[in-house]
C-alpha cells in the first residue's frame, strides 16, 4: 500500500508541522510506502493556484493508493481537485481553525465543503474540530482519531520533591499570540502571587507576534510581575524537556477567536509525559488532550479566577500533585504516537479492501 500526503513544509516547530511528521514516520514504521508532496504553506491561496497544483501534482498520484491530505485548506482541496478522475481514496484531516474558518468564508466555502464531501475519511484530531465541522458539512465519514506523545523525547522526570524554600514554577509553551491566553495567565498568576510571592512563571514561545508581546510585558508590569515572569524562545527539544522537570505545573489558556480554535494540543500531552498536571481551558480541543481532574484541570476560558484556583489547588496539596504527576504520565503512555500512527494504518487498510 502507497499513501501519498499533501501538506506544506514540515516545519516540526509548528503543531501540524509535528502532527504530519509524526504520523508519516509512525505509519512508515507499519510498513506503509509513503510519499510527501510538499504544497507549500500560503493558506491564502487561489483557486486558480490550486487548480494548477492539482494538475502539476496528478501524475505522482496515480502511483498511490491513497491520498492523504493533512488539512481540507488548502491541502485538501488540491487533493480533491487532483483526484478527479483518478479516484483514489481520499482521507483529509480536521485540524483546527484552518479546517472549519474557510467553511464561513464566501470565496472558499463551497470548495471546502465540496473537499469535505469527496473524503472517504474526515479524520479530526479532536471531538471539537469535529464539531466544529459538522456544524457546515454533513457526512457520514467522520472520525476522531487524537494526536500522541513521543515518550522517549519527553522522558519522565524525577518526581518535585518538597523541600523548604523552593520556589514553585509554572511553565506555558506556545506562540506568543491571543488565542494562546497569555493576557488571562498572567493576571491569573499575579493571584497566586499573593499565596507564593516567589512564584516563577515560565513563558515559552514564538515572539514573532511584537504588538501582543508588548502587550504582555505591560501587563506584566501592571501586575508587578517583572521577578516572576520570563519570556524564552528558540529552545531545543531536549531544552523544553528541561523546563517541563523544573516547573511544578503545565498551563495554556487557549482561546477561540471566532473561528479559530486550539485543535488538540500537543503541548499539554508532552507536559504530561514528563510527569507533570496540565491546566487547560474548556470549548476547544483541549478537552480531549486533558483528562479533567486526572492529568490536570480544565477551567472556563477568559476566567482569571478559576484559572487560579485551579492553579492553587495543585500547588496547595502536594498529596494531589504527587497523585496527578503519576496519573498525568499514565494519560500521556495511553496516548502515544505509536498507537496514533496505528489507528491511521486501520483506517488505511479498511479504505482498500
Amino acid at each position: 500500500m502507497k499513501v501519498c500526503f499533501l501538506g506544506g513544509d514540515l516545519d516540526t516547530k509548528a503543531g501540524w508541522g509535528r502532527l504530519a511528521k509524526e504520523i508519516i514516520d509512525g505509519v512508515s514504521k507499519n510498513g506503509i510506502d509513503t510519499e510527501v508532496i510538499n504544497l507549500g504553506n500560503n493558506l491564502s491561496m487561489s483557486f486558480l493556484k490550486m487548480l494548477w497544483l492539482a494538475l502539476k501534482i496528478r501524475k505522482k498520484l496515480k502511483n498511490c493508493d491513497i491520498i492523504h491530505c493533512f488539512d481540507v485548506f488548502p491541502w485538501g482541496a488540491v487533493g480533491v481537485l487532483a483526484n478527479i478522475g483518478l479516484n483514489k481514496k481520499m482521507v483529509i484531516n480536521g485540524v483546527g481553525t484552518w479546517s472549519v474558518l474557510p467553511l464561513y468564508q464566501k470565496k472558499n466555502s463551497w470548495l471546502v465543503s465540496w473537499a469535505y464531501k469527496k473524503a472517504d475519511k474526515i479524520l479530526s484530531i479532536s471531538n471539537f474540530t469535529s464539531n466544529e465541522i459538522k456544524k457546515k458539512v454533513k457526512s457520514g465519514n467522520m472520525e476522531v482519531v487524537t494526536l500522541g506523545v513521543d515518550l522517549e523525547k519527553f522522558k519522565l522526570c524525577p518526581p518535585k520533591k518538597e523541600t523548604s524554600g523552593r520556589k514553585k514554577i509554572v511553565l506555558s509553551v506556545g506562540a506568543l499570540k491571543f488565542r494562546k491566553g497569555y493576557h488571562v495567565s498572567i493576571p491569573a498568576i499575579a493571584e497566586v502571587k499573593k499565596h507564593y510571592p516567589e512564584i516563577k512563571y515560565r513563558i515559552v514561545g514564538d515572539q514573532s507576534g511584537l504588538k501582543y508581546f508588548n502587550e504582555l510585558k505591560k501587563l506584566v508590569k501592571e501586575n508587578d510581575l517583572e521577578d516572576n515572569v520570563e519570556f524564552l524562545s528558540g529552545l531545543s527539544d531536549q531544552d523544553l524537556r528541561n523546563l517541563y522537570c523544573e516547573c511544578d505545573l503545565f498551563l495554556l489558556l487557549s482561546i477561540n477567536e471566532g473561528h479559530s480554535f486550539e485543535g488538540f494540543g500537543l503541548v499539554y500531552l508532552e507536559a504530561n509525559a514528563c510527569g507533570r498536571p496540565a491546566v487547560g481551558t474548556l470549548g476547544c480541543g483541549a478537552e480531549d488532550a486533558i483528562k479533567d481532574g486526572y492529568s490536570g484541570f480544565l477551567v472556563p476560558q477568559n476566567d482569571i479566577k478559576a484559572t487560579s484556583e485551579a492553579v492553587l489547588k495543585t500547588l496547595n496539596d502536594s498529596k494531589l500533585a504527587s497523585e496527578m504527576e503519576h496519573n498525568s504520565y499514565l494519560w500521556a503512555k495511553a496516548n502515544t504516537w505509536e498507537k496514533t500512527a496505528k489507528k491511521y494504518v486501520d483506517v488505511y487498510e479498511k479504505l482498500i479492501k
